[in-house]
């Protein structure tokens, strides 16, 4: 237990390292959920669905949206609260993880905990908030409490499993939906039939099917606008005959797992190609006895097997983020693969602790307190916000703001949250462009008042902040000012962030 302990903690000291002085992403999709959670805690606006998912047409569970309100409440607001948030779910998951291959020797926790600490695919779940990312965090919890209900049938673990499988089918549909699958196999081929005809598990399956009324709920109230995007999905791709060639994804699915194994080890293809060998070959040597005799061993495998055959079946689009639990599960075999062969176990492991050593190494060498030009990093986002209120000097001002995603969340929620809290005021108007159809929910309602307008004399002064035109998009957005006639004052660069200070002409 206390070697656990100590990974965790080194774990925890160097994620908030990594995340010091807003060195985390707000990007698009995070803050997109922060305007939605805003609106859920502030306007008591509850909501049935989450961010959309990967078919079009389709929305992910509200539970994603409930989980933020907690460190929303917390923080006040302060995004930097989903992180922390992220990093204690990295060390609940951390704890059963190591939990889980304790029984291979001191030595693999040693070497799997390092993985776990410095794994650059698990250090990115805790650099930025997004809906995949408790997946792949939780899922050695899952495996724990799988395994503990498959050897004790007690009626707890069934329905915390069953639970926790339907909160993943919340957070990230894509993978969600093989937990029933992953269930049902895990007990099949560990000779655990009669738990089917359990009382315990039936009720876990209730609480799994608990977790999806919200969005059956939506559905019936919008003419099941989910059920008839599916069907015209899988419609769609049937008679494009996409299915008959299912078989050609095979290559595909294959490489987008390779593509995300490899940074799960630290980006190392030699320690990569080693353990996806063993792993094969364990899995040869051991078939047919492995599945009863180690079932951590079992549901990890079935966390790889049933979604990469299904996505070579189903043909939907499978992203890095949609495979998060099948790279944890990864990390789990990696202690079996370890105990499994003793001979080359320890230079294995050697190499694993090499390249965890050196991954930190690389922060405190090439990132700890240096800039870091990335315009999505919050504390760059941040400073433009602060330049542009200074700049305004308490007056009245406009914003507007181009990203290459073209709608304006991070600045959205930013200019709400931080202009209200360090200078008491927002904006005449905030948005991607003026005069656009409304993207922001009940946005009037975190807009400026006529009242405190008045109160402060107009600057006249319009800002337009800008984010490197990466997509060869903005050009376009520049165009759409033109109209306006306003008079250019000056351009600063804010770190990677332009911004161009114009001012209104009075009318005469």
């Amino acid at each position: 237990m206390k070697i656990i302990l100590i990974i965790l903690l080194i774990g925890i000291l160097y994620r908030l390292l990594l995340t010091w002085n807003g060195n985390f992403l707000f990007n698009m999709d995070n803050a997109r959920d922060m305007v939605d959670v805003r609106e859920m805690v502030v306007l008591h606006k509850f909501r049935l669905t989450g961010p959309t998912a990967a078919i079009e047409g389709l929305f992910n569970g509200p539970f994603w949206y409930y989980l933020l309100t907690i460190p929303f409440i917390l923080s006040s607001g302060d995004p930097y609260g989903s992180i922390l948030t992220m990093i204690v779910l990295w060390a609940v998951g951390g704890f059963f993880l190591l939990k889980l291959v304790s029984d291979y020797g001191k030595w693999v926790v040693f070497s799997v905990g390092s993985i776990w600490v410095t794994s650059n695919y698990v250090v990115l779940t805790n650099l930025y908030s997004f809906n995949p990312n408790p997946v792949i965090l939780l899922t050695p919890l899952f495996i724990y409490l799988l395994k503990k209900y498959l050897e004790t049938g007690r009626l707890f673990f069934s329905i915390a499993s069953f639970f926790l499988a339907g909160l993943f089918f919340n957070f990230e549909m894509n993978f969600g939906v093989f937990m029933p699958v992953i269930f049902v196999l895990a007990i099949l081929l560990s000779d655990k039939k009669k738990l089917l005809k359990s009382r315990s598990f039936w009720l876990g399956a209730g609480f799994f099917i608990l977790t999806l009324l919200p969005q059956a709920i939506f559905d019936l109230r919008h003419q099941f606008i989910m059920t008839n995007a599916l069907l015209h999905f899988l419609q769609t791709q049937t008679t494009d005959g996409q299915i008959s060639s299912k078989f050609l994804r095979a290559p595909q699915i294959a490489k987008t797992f390779y593509d995300s194994i490899r940074p799960t080890f630290m980006n190392s293809s030699v320690l990569t190609n080693i353990l996806i060998a063993l792993f094969f070959l364990n899995l040869f040597k051991y078939w047919g006895t492995i599945w009863k005799k180690d079932l951590t061993v079992l549901i990890a495998s079935l966390f790889i097997a049933v979604p990469f055959i299904s996505y070579i079946i189903i043909p939907t689009t499978v992203n890095s983020w949609h495979i998060g639990a099948e790279m944890a599960a990864f990390i789990i075999l990696t202690g079996f693969i370890l105990r499994s062969n003793k001979l080359i176990s320890l230079p294995v492991s050697i190499l694993i602790i090499l390249l965890a050593i050196g991954n930190i190494v690389n922060f405190f060498q090439k990132d700890f307190g240096r800039q870091n030009l990335d315009p999505s990093l919050y504390k760059n986002e941040i400073a433009a916000i602060d330049y542009v209120y200074k700049y305004a000097n308490g007056k009245n001002f406009k914003v507007y703001t181009y990203l290459p995603s073209v709608y304006d969340y991070p600045y959205q929620y930013l200019i709400w949250w931080h202009g209200l809290k360090e200078f008491g005021y927002l904006p005449i108007d905030y948005a991607y462009a003026p005069n656009k159809p409304k993207y922001v929910g009940s946005k009037t309602s975190f807009s400026a008042k006529e009242s405190d307008i008045k109160k402060r004399e107009n600057s006249n002064l319009v800002f337009l902040i800008k984010e490197p035109n990466h997509n060869y998009t903005r050009f376009g957005w520049e165009g759409d000012f033109i109209k306006y006639n306003w008079q250019p004052i000056e351009k600063q660069m804010i770190g990677p962030i332009e911004i161009e200070i114009r001012k209104e002409k009075l009318s005469p």
